[in-house]
């Protein structure tokens, strides 16, 4: 790519030579260059429209037969679509017209068909072996009609991912074109060089909250909403439909006035199957959704919708097939991947000067089964991007038109955590001659047909002196089993221990007993149940005491006196 943009300049200076070197009367025509729209182009496209090269020429032969070839070079790759010629290769749907021709009167001459009369108004360019970066029109006759004619370049699509965005999408870079005609004594041009678009981020894909949202494995769910996507656009007409307008009957219609602003996918189109110009689809927008666990269904709508501008998205049954409205938001995960794609199917003409925000919620189903880690624990992400997403990034008879590099990331979209039971042992010593005995066990099968569930138990110890013991210790060596106790003592597990035990169980209903004694348990044994913690998912409240302008009240005598909350900085006892 540096190297395209090495070459303009140097281009550049060769036309300043070459038109100080003839003189318009020895070359008996001059050419104006000029972009009469400079478009935004998506960063992220690999076949973005830029604006039509306009060339307007005076002093010429009037009757003349004298023909030129016309060559662009671009800062970046041509990308517009190839088609099948019988007199050529690498001819491109990339066209030249000559003086404007009215709606329905497109004459287009074939490359090397030797079309060589009056008759041809169009003219479709060439990609020159080996130049990815260039248009080539050739035998363009510039004298047929008179001394003055005007020809416009069109349906010129190029890489604008290639070039890239500057740091934080602040200043668009331009997509820059070089005009060349040869041969060189045949026609003065000025300003050879020009902008045609400049390139700037698209896209803005958010997650809303609740993002991540935790759900529990042992509860389940059903259409439960765990997020909401939106694509915004970042600039007004990021977003296009494939055709400004329809026929009646729903086929495209006709987009063929030259140099007509029209805000679709699609360019100059003189209409008709197989003509050129014409987009496979308007912009889709694509979220997909990764580390899905499995035995969990994610749901997408049907429809995306910004209710401010009215403009929709609508969820299609492919990446990068016909417009095929699909009939179900659920999607099939494979290794634990799945897309939905929208493709814009609605816009309110006054959406180009707004930005659209295309907002929708997503849900997740599953049924709990634990005891089969269905589904299974883990964290799904999204990410979001335009579509279809490709990597080839020059010109092509079968890629899809538009067409766009994958620059999303992932964000996390929920969540699937375990049940845990967390129990509290107040007291637990194994200073001799006193040993405690700890008991866990698992009661998630029962006589009423409870969900059964398998997992270990993390015991954290606390205990001051020595040893001590300040957090985490040791698992269960193997997962407890419903209907089945694990049971360990504490000088065993915890030598010296002279304080408390908090168990962390991976499935619900454990409950725990505790038994102390001196050895043989000759002169004293006492037991307790181990108390339940409640789960509050992540972490304790620091506070549990919530303030709501009291604390309480004091009597004194006759009067009730109000406790009021504690300054900034106080704590409440716990």
């Amino acid at each position: 790519m540096a190297d395209f943009r090495r070459c303009i300049p140097v281009l550049a200076v060769l036309a300043l030579l070459l038109g100080s070197a003839f003189t318009a009367s020895a070359q008996q025509g001059v050419c104006q260059a000029n972009t009469a729209v400079t478009p935004a182009l998506r960063a992220e496209g690999l076949t973005e429209l830029v604006g039509d090269v306009v060339l307007s020429c005076t002093n010429l032969i009037a009757g003349g037969t004298r023909q030129i070839n016309i060559q662009l070079f671009f800062n970046t790759s041509v990308t517009s679509r190839l088609l099948t010629n019988a007199f050529a290769t690498n001819v491109t749907e990339a066209l030249m017209l000559l003086d404007e021709p009215a709606s329905g009167t497109l004459a287009p001459c074939e490359v090397a068909a030797g079309c060589t009369s009056g008759t041809a108004n169009a003219f479709r360019g060439q990609i020159p072996a080996g130049v990815t970066n260039s248009l080539l029109f050739t035998g363009v006759p510039i004298d047929a009609t008179g001394t003055n004619r005007t020809i416009r370049i069109t349906n010129i699509r190029v890489n604008a991912n290639g070039i890239g965005i500057s740091g934080g999408n602040s200043i668009p870079v331009p997509i820059s074109a070089f005009i060349s005609i040869s041969p060189a004594q045949s026609i003065t041009l000025s300003n050879p060089l020009q902008t045609v678009g400049t390139v700037q981020k698209g896209l803005t894909f958010a997650v809303g909250k609740p993002a991540p949202f935790s759900l529990a494995q042992c509860f389940s769910q059903t259409n439960t909403e765990v997020a909401t996507i939106t694509f915004s656009e970042a600039f007004p007409t990021a977003f296009k439909l494939r055709l400004a307008t329809l026929n009646g009957d729903g086929t495209p219609a006709p987009q063929d006035t030259p140099g007509q602003i029209v805000f679709s996918e699609s360019g100059f189109f003189p209409g008709g199957s197989g003509a050129p110009g014409l987009a496979d689809f308007g912009t889709r927008l694509k979220a997909v959704f990764k580390n899905i666990p499995a035995g969990a269904t994610v749901t997408v709508p049907l429809t995306l919708t910004d209710a401010v501008t009215g403009a929709i998205a609508t969820l299609v049954s492919s990446e990068a097939g016909a417009l095929s409205a699909s009939d179900t938001g659920d999607l099939t995960a494979t290794n634990g991947t799945a897309t939905a794609v929208w493709e814009v199917t609605t816009l309110d003409p006054n959406s180009n000067f707004l930005i659209d925000n295309l907002t929708g919620s997503v849900t997740v189903s599953f049924t709990a089964n634990p005891g089969e880690n269905s589904p299974a624990l883990g964290t799904a992400t999204v990410q979001g991007s335009f579509a279809p997403t490709s990597t080839v990034t020059t010109a092509s008879r079968t890629a899809p038109i538009p067409r766009f590099a994958d620059t999303s990331t992932a964000t996390n979209a929920f969540l699937i955590n375990p049940c845990v039971t967390n129990l509290l042992f107040p007291f637990v010593t194994a200073h001799s001659p006193f040993d405690t005995g700890l008991a866990i066990s698992n009661t998630s099968a029962d006589p009423w047909g409870t969900s059964t569930q398998t997992g270990t138990c993390d015991v954290y110890a606390f205990s001051s002196g020595t040893p001590g013991y300040k957090g985490k210790v040791f698992t269960s060596p193997t997962p407890v089993a419903a209907g089945t106790t694990w049971t360990f003592l504490a000088s065993t597990e915890l030598p010296g221990i002279n304080g408390y035990v908090i168990a962390t169980c991976r499935f619900q209903y454990a409950h725990g007993f505790a038994f102390i004694s001196d050895l043989g348990a000759r002169n004293l044994a006492m037991g307790y149940l181990a108390l339940l913690i409640p789960d509050q998912g992540t972490t304790r409240n620091p506070s549990p005491f919530v303030c709501a302008g009291t604390v309480g009240f004091v009597a004194g005598g006759t009067d009730i006196t109000a406790v009021p909350c504690p300054t900034t900085g106080e704590q409440l006892g716990q």
